[in-house]
């Protein structure tokens, strides 16, 4: 077992370019947990003491909206990624979000995180690939909140297929793609069936399959048409 949580820990941006032996200390406080789909691994507000990577399947970071009614996922994080991993590196903090698994099952390594802050902090080589990595993840963020400030809901879903053209993608709900581009699941099943109805996607129940890749990336690029 520590040694495939050596292996994730070496693969995971977070430690890119940190030396493998600074990683066998962590691994060794490191265990696996298992969630299924909609089992959450904490909530906003809980406190921060665990850091979680992704090991399989895929967890959805989402803020709440006042009430309580309307979701903003703010990532989806995949294998080797980290799970609201800023507020694991602050003594005493506690959840900035809420994360829930997507895929059924959902396997994490949970690594203490004061274990963590204390080994980063003495290791120059960990420090500086964390830095690194948070510098990345704040760009990441704030080019996420320009693109839910600036574009169209057209343009924000044409990106989203566009990143899943490789082949046949089978969509999440509605609700959870509405949660994921910033909008409600009506506004997205309309345009969802518009793409559809242009012939730039092909879609039958809930896999989509991009048919004029040129014209998404046309509307990906600009004003809504």
């Amino acid at each position: 077992m520590t040694a495939q949580a050596e292996r994730l820990l070496a693969q995971a941006p977070i430690f890119r370019g940190a030396d493998p032996a600074d990683l066998g200390p962590l691994a060794a406080l490191a265990s696996f947990r298992s969630f299924t789909r909609g089992e959450h691994l904490f909530r906003a507000g809980d406190a921060a003491d665990t850091l979680y990577i992704v090991s399989s399947g895929s967890v959805r970071v989402y803020r709440l909206a006042r009430g309580g009614t309307r979701e903003l996922t703010l990532h989806v994080e995949g294998p080797r990624q980290v799970v609201a991993g800023v507020a694991a590196f602050e003594a005493q903090a506690r959840y900035p979000a809420s994360a829930v698994a997507l895929a059924a099952p959902t396997e994490v390594l949970a690594l203490p995180a004061a274990a963590v802050r204390g080994r980063v902090c003495g290791t120059p080589a960990l420090a500086g690939a964390v830095i690194a990595y948070l510098a990345r993840r704040q760009a990441e963020l704030l080019a996420r909140v320009e693109q839910l400030v600036f574009s169209e809901l057209g343009e924000r879903l044409a990106a989203y297929l566009l990143e899943h053209a490789a082949g046949p993608h089978a969509l999440p709900t509605n609700s959870e793609l509405a949660a994921l581009l910033g909008t409600v699941p009506e506004l997205v099943s309309r345009k969802l069936g518009e793409f559809y109805r242009l012939n730039l996607i092909h879609l039958e129940r809930r896999t989509v399959r991009v048919v004029d890749a040129a014209e998404l990336a046309r509307i990906a690029g600009g004003p809504e048409a």
